[in-house]
């Protein structure tokens, strides 16, 4: 795994081995950038900005690193993954095979790629973004912007992001359970976010149960109301 954000593991463990990959290395050719799976979003686009590129400002505080990113296609303020992705270098681990893979092998979709299935691990990726066309301090403004708007609209507790996919543009899934009613609503230590409904935050000492209750009355709730079953963004790992 990469850095974790996206994961949800059982209370009494997970039998097998967690690899958490490291590898952090951030190589620029032009406006092509190449970075390690283990490379942070934040890590990114610092020095992606660093080096005069644009392109990437809408992931401002995106949370999680480049090799879940490419997994998940992951995105927020309108910018997906597929949308600067190049290639990525995959390694099979049944056969040990490594081979590189352009965006559209991968069939994107929201949330989602043909990795998900197949279990391939992404070593390293190359994005394609642009020279800066306007001064750093008009740069910087565009990062405060996206910053704030994710201050002002998403929790910082514990959490592990936006727990459901959203069903589509017209109903976000913080929509429809706030709709629901069940903001704020706590099982355990485990509480639906006032700030935002599609976050689960942890108020301390909550466990993968708590945490998985909430979330299935959740979707009884929004399926009930108003016949739309959300799906987990989060992947729960259960114990085998």
């Amino acid at each position: 795994m990469g850095g974790g954000s996206n994961i949800l593991f059982d209370d009494k463990g997970f039998r097998g081995l967690i690899i958490k990959i490291e590898a952090s290395n951030v190589e620029f050719n032009g406006e092509e950038v190449t970075a390690e799976c283990g490379v942070t979003i934040a890590k990114f686009l610092k020095e992606s900005i660093e080096h005069g590129l644009s392109g990437i400002e809408e992931w401002t505080s995106l949370p999680g690193t480049i090799g879940g990113a490419v997994r998940g296609n992951a995105g927020c303020n309108g910018l997906e993954t597929k949308d600067i992705l190049v290639k990525a270098e995959i390694l099979d681990p049944e056969s040990g095979k490594i081979t590189i893979v352009s965006t559209k092998d991968l069939k994107y979709g929201y949330r989602e790629s043909i990795l998900k299935k197949s279990n391939q691990i992404v070593l390293k990726a190359v994005f394609k973004l642009k020279k800066r066309e306007i001064s750093p301090e008009e740069q910087q403004k565009l990062l405060d912007k996206y910053r704030e708007t994710r201050l002002t609209k998403q929790p910082f507790n514990l959490s592990g992001g936006s727990f459901f996919k959203n069903p589509s543009k017209e109903n976000p899934a913080g929509m429809l359970i706030e709709k629901a009613g069940l903001k704020g609503k706590t099982i355990g230590k485990a509480q639906v976010s006032e700030k935002h409904a599609n976050f689960l935050i942890n108020l301390g000492g909550a466990t993968s149960e708590d945490i998985k209750q909430l979330a299935n009355l959740i979707k009884k709730e929004v399926k009930d109301k108003f016949n739309i079953e959300l799906k987990e963004e989060v992947q729960i790992l259960a114990i085998k």
